[in-house]
């Protein structure tokens, strides 16, 4: 019961925040991609090996115009599709306690770029009722670019622009607690999780000839949670995840519906006005594909038609065959020689 009331204090109380964007990137599927904000949540699959790849493509058709204002002397024309682009691949299984996890993801921001491989190891704490307490860490790097070339000064010589396109990485550490049961009230498959990442706010340095500069990867915090309801052949899965850089926050609002287990569908809202739908498809194999449509409700709706994102999931076992060990040297006895 008391954990009941601890989740539920911590999801209204941080609901009082204003509703912002953060530095990482964002994903209307965040529920197939927890390893991405959790490295808890690394072997949380028991005897499972799951992999999956998330390609989003936000605000479709946004470029087009010039760089900063026809009146700035040598402005550039922007090529249409510099929209912002995301790609996110993970990996993770267990080894008994221990949870094994890879997660690579490269992000296309205008004239700036960050990948970022992080290796995650997490430990899993059973509990009584089947629940489950990991404690994960993350280990990685963080490398950022920026495309000075693209770039045009409004005061020329200005020494903040790069000459050319720099690139610099950092050390990236994350951490994370990811608590399952396997059911919570009304609830199935329970999930609650609290994660920080750039722990140690990695500042890259970029170095070009005499030129240099800086950037910071800020620390950022999530919290997330969710479970599913049956209602005959429908199961309803209701997902909840909250953001912030300690400066600025969001929230996500996810609910699934599906159909006999096989057929995915449902709606996303990201605070503070955005709207999402989402469809999907789980085949006989573990395998499943998920799309997403973000709706645009704010002034970018000029210049972009919407957001896209496909997510391709794909589980299987690892069984190590237990044979009959071969005889090597026979034994004899007095009895058998």
């Amino acid at each position: 019961m008391k954990i009941k009331f601890t989740i539920l204090f911590l999801i209204v109380g941080l609901a009082g925040f204003q509703a912002k964007a953060q530095q990482d990137p964002q994903f209307t599927q965040f529920m197939n991609n927890k390893l991405f904000y959790n490295p808890g949540f690394a072997g949380s699959t028991q005897d499972k090996i799951c992999v999956n790849g998330t390609f989003r493509t936000q605000w479709v058709g946004y470029g087009g115009g010039v760089a900063f204002t026809p009146e700035v002397a040598g402005a550039k024309a922007v090529e249409a599709g510099n929209s912002p682009s995301t790609q996110n691949f993970g990996i993770h299984g267990n080894l008994g306690r221990f949870g094994l996890g890879l997660n690579i993801w490269n992000d296309q921001l205008g004239f700036s770029s960050t990948l970022a491989p992080t290796f995650s190891l997490s430990y899993i704490q059973p509990l009584p009722n089947g629940a489950k307490l990991a404690g994960g860490i993350g280990v990685g790097i963080v490398q950022k670019g920026l495309d000075g070339s693209k770039l045009v000064a409004i005061d020329p010589g200005d020494q903040l622009i790069p000459p050319a396109d720099v690139k610099g990485n950092k050390l990236n550490l994350d951490f994370g607690l990811y608590y399952t049961m396997p059911q919570l009230s009304i609830f199935n498959d329970f999930y609650f999780g609290v994660s920080s990442l750039h722990l140690n706010n990695p500042v890259v340095d970029y170095v070009s000839g005499t030129w240099e500069g800086k950037a910071r990867q800020d620390r950022h915090y999530y919290a997330m949670t969710g479970g599913t309801y049956n209602i005959g052949n429908i199961d309803i899965e209701a997902n909840i995840l909250y953001k912030t850089d300690a400066v600025k926050h969001s929230f996500d609002f996810n609910a699934l519906g599906v159909y006999q287990q096989r057929l995915v569908g449902g709606l996303s809202y990201r605070t503070p006005q955005e709207l999402s739908i989402l469809a999907g498809y789980r085949f006989n194999s573990p395998l499943q594909i998920m799309y997403s449509y973000d709706l645009i409700t704010s002034d970018i709706l000029k210049y972009s038609s919407g957001s896209h994102e496909l997510t391709i999931r794909y589980c299987f076992g690892l069984k190590i065959p237990k044979g009959t060990p071969p005889v090597i040297f026979p034994i004899k006895t007095p009895r058998i020689l």
